[in-house]
């Protein structure tokens, strides 16, 4: 790690000011220390977002039934938060709840959580060169060990999305709220991520001066139910292997509306569009099957990764199971 300034802005306006192509942003520093030791980033400073909690914290609900989430609230903070108690916004409970451990949920931010880098092992050792950190011309886990890689959405790199807050996120219809200069602008969370996301694009849409500064909840989040799946090898202090997240309305026996994103399986948080045929028919275990087996069916797995196709179907399962009361 080479030595760097540490800049403690006192806005919001003057951290984006400070923002450049050799300073990175720095909330609570998981995944930035562990870049920052194996020298994937080396800036000549830190611009440090904690000072700016005013601004960038705290969990509130506005008169519509808005849910705001600042970017520097911890994991633990939602899992634990009465103000996202509602049966509809489980499934964000869940996936924050059971992150890493419980030392690192109580640090761990929001905004950190979406925006990290991914956990590729090429990418993250200095020894490798690979096509995603600019500095070789292919993906190396194509023809190396990627165990843990890509079975949906590669274009021509195999990482895959570590955040689990993504995708509860994109089920519950959120937007993130981003500030550059004196200027705030919102958008839908899917926006975050890149379309196409090659080798040679980053896991997150902002810019070096684009500050992310809180998610927002519609009202309608919390009606319905949802729930937060996921596999990993070890219990704790591991990435999952495969997650789903879902949310589902349910009246008369009926399915009304249902949302379904995919989390480890692809460069991005990936949205589930068969989703759309679960409306109308009554929630069931052999319904749910089915459509696990047909998303499924799409994916692309290498040699090494193929238990995914196995697995992931069963956690979707259980997380519809999970969300309809089943």
């Amino acid at each position: 790690m080479n030595p760097f300034e540490l800049r403690n802005p006192d806005s919001v306006a003057a951290a984006s000011g400070a923002a450049g192509p050799a300073r990175v942003f720095k909330a609570a520093g998981i995944d930035l220390l562990d870049r920052l030791k194996e020298r994937i980033d080396d800036p000549d400073a830190l611009v440090n977002l904690l000072p700016l909690g005013a601004e960038l914290g705290g969990i509130g609900r506005s008169d519509d039934g808005t849910i705001r989430l600042g970017a520097l609230v911890t994991l633990q903070q939602i899992a634990d938060s009465d103000a996202l108690a509602a049966p509809g916004l489980r499934a964000l409970r869940e996936a924050c709840g059971e992150a890493a451990t419980p030392q690192v949920r109580s640090r761990a931010t929001l905004g950190g959580n979406l925006l990290q880098r991914n956990r590729c092992w090429y990418f993250r050792s200095a020894a490798f060169q690979c096509a995603h950190d600019g500095k070789g011309d292919r993906c190396l886990a194509w023809h190396g060990e990627n165990r843990y890689h890509a079975i949906f959405g590669v274009v021509d790199c195999l990482r895959v999305h570590p955040s689990n807050a993504a995708p509860p996120l994109m089920v519950l219809g959120a937007e993130v709220e981003v500030q550059r200069g004196e200027a705030r602008r919102r958008q839908p969370i899917a926006a975050l991520f890149p379309d196409s996301p090659a080798a040679a694009t980053a896991e997150h849409t902002l810019g070096a001066d684009d500050v992310l500064i809180a998610v927002h909840l519609p009202a309608a989040a919390a009606r319905g139910g949802s729930a937060y799946r996921e596999s990993r090898e070890k219990q704790s202090f591991d990435w999952a292997t495969t997650a789903a997240a879902v949310h589902l309305g349910v009246e008369g026996g009926r399915i009304t509306s249902a949302s379904i994103c995919l989390g480890a399986v692809a460069p991005n948080p990936w949205p589930v569009d068969d989703a759309q045929s679960l409306v109308g028919e009554a929630p069931s275990r052999e319904l749910f099957e089915q459509l696990a087996r047909r998303v499924f069916r799409r994916a692309t797995p290498t040699e090494q990764n193929r238990y995914k196709v196995e697995v992931g179907q069963a956690i979707l399962v259980d997380a519809l199971l999970a969300a309809a009361g089943l």
